[in-house]
């Protein structure tokens, strides 16, 4: 099996979380981590390897360990395989924040890829899978889709120990489930996740659907927001004084949700203005074009960033916005507002 594949494998993708306002009770609800990564559905098969991503890039050739990993298992397995999961940055072994993942999600050359995954290595998450050994899995409900998945990185366990293995096992792995809701939700905050996505166990698997039988309790408010300008800096600032962040609505409006300053780096608002430079534009893309303290540069709405502030204020704005990275996984079109979920009732 080759290592990777010739492009990104068509027609695959994921299923979508809605917003949890609340733990869900009952016998029909599992809970496991809400990583802080990027989507990716991997597709092994004696062809090659692909990490789809929701906007339909291949990831393989950027996290070659992941991709070596999803090879060396299709290899002992002898059979095709798709499954859904998270690619995550690993510290010291353990799953890290999207801050930790951003020097790895943009680099082409390959020595700079190499280098890379030394000095930061990443993983696949596995949560689910969509097909077996040419068997579409979807319709199955959650719990025998849980039983294919595991028992597809079972091999993972009984492989003999060497380096190869290890590596393996390093850079793939099964997310954990519990039915206790609350529990999970306590070692989430305890641990610094990101929050906790809730399912229900007889549910099949939507491709491309967003549905309520997968719900992320979010601890944190932390979303994607599209650039749509940017400000003149002041004093010492140079490049950039803040981003001008929105969403869009159901009409495809760009709807202003506030500016954002914190977080950058001096190299990070020169990367961000050559970034946005060849996207700029005459007019506002807003629907109600926003004041600013200082002159606006618009630019047409592709970048999406990943923010984190405060709480959303009573005029629907970001309070206190923090810069996390930009991500190339989500088309900008996709990103809408996200209600808030269970953010404040975990505070405390």
């Amino acid at each position: 099996m080759s290592p990777t594949g010739n492009g990104a494998a068509a027609g695959l993708e994921p299923m979508y979380a809605g917003v949890g306002h609340e733990i869900p009770t009952g016998r029909n609800w599992v809970f496991e981590p809400k990583y802080d990564g990027v989507r990716a559905l991997a597709q092994v098969t004696a062809r090659g390897v692909h990490l789809t991503t929701r906007n339909g890039n291949d990831k393989a050739r950027q996290f070659p360990e992941i991709t070596a990993a999803l090879a060396e298992l299709g290899v002992r397995l002898g059979q095709p395989f798709t499954i859904d999961g998270e690619i995550i940055a690993l510290v010291n072994g353990e799953p890290a924040r999207f801050q930790a993942l951003q020097s790895r999600m943009h680099l082409k050359g390959a020595d700079d890829i190499a280098t890379a995954t030394q000095h930061m290595p990443a993983a696949l998450v596995a949560f689910d899978i969509l097909s077996d050994d040419g068997k579409d899995l979807t319709r199955l409900p959650w719990t025998e889709r849980r039983e294919h998945l595991e028992s597809l990185l079972a091999e993972l366990a009984t492989t003999k120990r060497g380096r190869t293995a290890d590596t393996v096992a390093l850079h793939l792995r099964l997310s954990p489930t519990r039915r206790d809701g609350s529990a999970m939700l306590e070692r989430a905050r305890e641990q610094g996740w990101e929050g906790v996505i809730a399912k229900r166990t007889d549910a099949r698997y939507t491709p491309g659907a967003r549905s309520d039988a997968w719900l992320k309790l979010k601890i944190d408010f932390e979303q994607e927001f599209v650039v749509g300008g940017f400000t003149a800096p002041r004093k010492s600032r140079k490049d950039i004084g803040a981003l001008l962040l929105g969403y869009f609505d159901a009409r495809g409006k760009l709807i202003y949700a506030g500016h954002m300053g914190g977080g950058f780096t001096r190299d990070g608002l020169r990367e961000m203005r050559e970034r946005l430079d060849p996207l700029i534009r005459k007019t506002s893309p807003f629907e109600t074009e926003p004041r600013t303290n200082e002159p606006a540069t618009w630019v047409r709405p592709s970048v999406v960033v990943e923010v984190k502030f405060s709480e959303w204020t009573a005029d629907g704005r970001l309070r206190q916005p923090i810069f996390l990275g930009v991500r190339d996984d989500k088309p900008a079109r996709k990103v809408t507002y996200e209600p808030e979920s269970i953010q404040r009732r975990i505070v405390g």
